[in-house]
C-alpha cells in the first residue's frame, strides 16, 4: 500500500482498555481477521511514518492538556446514563433501560476523557461510519471535546492542515511519555480505551492489518500492533522515543504475511513489543542509538540462532547500505 496519511493532532490522545462485556447473539464477532490481502500487501516501502503515537506532538513529557484515557463508564446520552458500555472490535454496545445498545445508537453519547494531570474532559461521538476498503471491517467515529474556555464542543481530531479526521476506538491505555521507562507501553485497564485519531501510530497500524483485538490464521494480532507501534515511530530502545521524522519511507512486514517485503532494501531490524529485537550489525544506519550497540547482531534477520528469532515484525532501510540515513 502507498499512501500518505496525515498526521493528526489530538486536545488529548484517548486512550482504553476492553472491557469484557457479554457478546449478544447479534453481534459480529471479529475473532478472526479477514483481510483483502492484495490491497494491504501492496507497495509497502511507500508508507509514511512518523513520531506520534496518537494525535499530536507529545510535547516531551508535558502531558497537562492531553487526554491520556476515556472511561467506558459512566457514558450518557440524551440525560441517560447508559450501562456496561464495552468494546467488540471498533464496535461499542452497552445497555439502557433494558435494551441493547450498538453502532449508531452511540452517537450523540457522552464520556470522560482524562487528561494527563489528572484533570478531565467531556467527549461525545458525533457521527459513525465504516473505514474504507480494504478496512471495512473498522468503525470511524467523529469525536468532540467541550472546551471550558468558551463553551463550545469542538473536534478532536484535526490534521496538519487543520482539517478534521475521523478516530478508531481502540482496546489498551498506553504511556505517551518519552525517554523514561515504560514510555510507549501498552497496558491492559478494563475501564478506559483509547479513541486513535487517523494518521498516529496506533490508528495507521490498526488500519495495515494489525488488529489488536483479532487473530490471523489462528495468531493473536495484539502483540504486532503493539510493535507496529514501534516500529512506525522508530521507537527502537522501546522507551518511547523516537527516533524518526514524519514523511520519511519505511518498509515493514512479518512472518504471518500480513504485511510483505516489497522492497529490495537493506534489512536493518526485527522488531517486538520492547522496541527494535536486534540491529543488523553491517546496517548502521542508526549505529549512534543508545541501544545500538547492545542490540547489534550479525544474524540479525537470518534466524539461525540469532537474537530475531520471535520477532513480529522486520524494517528495512533505503539507499546505499550504512550510508542512508534512514527515517
Amino acid at each position: 500500500m502507498r499512501f500518505n496519511p496525515t498526521s493528526p493532532w489530538l486536545l488529548g490522545s484517548l486512550l482504553l482498555s476492553a472491557c469484557a462485556g457479554p457478546i449478544d447473539a447479534d453481534s459480529e464477532p471479529e475473532a478472526e481477521l479477514a483481510i483483502a490481502a492484495d490491497p494491504l500487501q501492496a507497495e509497502n516501502g511507500g508508507n509514511l511514518n512518523g513520531g506520534n503515537l496518537n494525535g499530536g506532538n507529545l510535547n516531551g513529557n508535558d502531558l497537562s492538556n492531553f487526554v491520556v484515557s476515556v472511561n467506558f463508564n459512566p457514558a450518557r446520552k440524551g440525560g441517560n446514563e447508559l450501562e456496561n458500555v464495552w468494546l467488540q472490535g471498533t464496535t461499542f454496545y452497552g445497555h439502557e433501560n433494558g435494551h441493547v445498545l450498538r453502532d449508531t445508537d452511540f452517537i450523540g453519547a457522552d464520556f470522560q476523557g482524562n487528561l494527563g494531570d489528572g484533570s478531565t474532559v467531556r467527549m461525545r461521538i458525533t457521527g459513525m461510519n465504516a473505514a474504507p476498503a480494504p478496512n471495512a471491517d473498522l468503525k470511524l467515529y467523529s469525536v468532540q471535546y467541550f472546551d471550558t474556555t468558551d463553551y463550545n464542543w469542538k473536534p478532536a481530531c484535526r490534521d496538519a492542515a487543520g482539517t478534521v479526521v475521523q478516530a478508531i476506538p481502540v482496546a489498551g491505555v498506553w504511556n505517551y511519555q518519552q525517554d523514561v521507562p515504560g514510555g510507549g507501553s501498552k497496558y491492559s485497564d478494563p475501564e478506559r480505551f483509547t479513541f486513535a485519531c487517523l494518521g498516529g501510530a496506533i490508528a495507521k497500524c490498526t488500519l495495515w492489518g494489525y488488529r489488536p483485538w483479532a487473530s490471523y490464521n489462528g495468531t493473536p494480532l495484539e502483540q504486532y500492533h503493539q510493535a507496529c507501534t514501534r516500529l512506525v515511530r522508530a521507537d527502537y530502545c522501546g522507551n518511547g522515543k523516537t527516533y524518526t521524522v514524519a514523511g520519511n519511507r519505511i518498509n515493514l512486514y512479518d512472518p504471518l504475511g500480513i504485511q510483505q517485503d516489497t522492497e529490495g532494501w537493506f534489512f536493518e531490524a526485527a522488531w517486538d513489543v520492547n522496541g527494535a529485537k536486534c540491529f543488523y550489525a553491517l546496517n548502521r544506519t542508526h549505529a549512534q542509538l543508545p541501544c545500538f550497540t547492545s542490540r547489534q547482531d550479525l544474524l540479525c534477520g537470518v534466524d539461525l540462532g540469532s537474537n530475531s528469532l520471535g520477532m513480529l515484525l522486520a524494517n528495512e532501510t533505503p539507499g546505499t547500505l550504512g550510508m542512508d540515513p534512514g527515517w
